[in-house]
């Protein structure tokens, strides 16, 4: 988690009313669910987006109305670790093992974002 958004969050969290409503929603991965060489410093900084998410959800959303939800994407085409790792390494080998059977794409996570930050009920 980025530390601005830590601050506002110690910032704003005390004090407010129960009726205050709002909406955080916090990006994560998926990486950090196995194990993957070299990745310790992701898995633990996603591990610890996932932690704030999901206790944020339980005490915000309880004493303050506060919607709190967050996104874990897998991997995502046409991003700068994807060009890091070589799109076609991650195509070839792990496709395969995908729901779709294909890359998501950043089209995908800010509809998912639009989606979880909307008022709709179902």
């Amino acid at each position: 988690m980025c530390h601005e958004a830590l601050n506002y969050i110690k910032k704003w969290g005390p004090g407010r009313s129960s009726t205050s409503g709002g909406l955080i929603l916090n990006i994560s991965d998926t990486l950090h669910y196995t194990a993957s060489w070299y990745q310790i410093h992701v898995a633990v900084a996603k591990s610890a987006v996932d932690a704030v998410t999901i206790n944020l959800a339980l005490e915000w959303g309880t004493d303050y109305d506060i919607k709190v939800n967050g996104i874990a994407q897998g991997s995502i085409d046409d991003t700068a670790g994807m060009h890091k790792l070589g799109p076609e390494e991650i195509s070839n080998k792990n496709i395969e093992y995908m729901p779709l059977y294909k890359l998501g794409e950043k089209y995908d996570i800010a509809m998912a974002a639009l989606y979880l930050a909307s008022d709709a009920g179902w």
